[in-house]
């Protein structure tokens, strides 16, 4: 599920402010959950957008020792999330997708961060 991401030295759990790049530009936001890759049209017919989450590495909670299991993520890739404008503040939440059989074996957790190319060009 991603139970935290590193973003060079910087590091972030849920209940972070995460700075992100959205289609009108960048977004702060905090971390308050997570998307079901599955239900992504479900997310975007209530309104949620796409972000785009810079990161370097990112870290899953194995159900099997409790510890944090790191990996890295691949250069030109980016952690998918939404921004959820539901309620009175906007709220993050990182995509994720189910682990494939190599993956639970590595990571001994059942969900994935979604890694993709990213959607959003960064604004300099």
């Amino acid at each position: 599920m991603c139970a935290t991401f590193k973003n060079g030295d910087r590091v972030f759990k849920p209940r972070s402010i995460v700075e992100a790049m959205g289609r009108a530009g960048d977004v702060s936001a905090v971390w308050a959950g997570f998307a079901r890759s599955e239900i992504l049209g479900w997310w975007k017919r209530q309104g949620a957008l796409e972000l785009d989450v810079q990161a370097t590495e990112f870290a899953e909670r194995s159900d099997t020792t409790g510890e944090l299991v790191w990996g890295t993520v691949p250069a030109g890739l980016v952690l998918r999330a939404v921004l959820d404008s539901r309620g009175t503040t906007p709220l993050l939440k990182v995509v994720t997708r189910e682990a494939t059989g190599a993956e639970l074996t590595v990571y001994g957790h059942p969900r994935m961060p979604v890694l993709e190319p990213p959607l959003h060009a960064a604004r300099d």
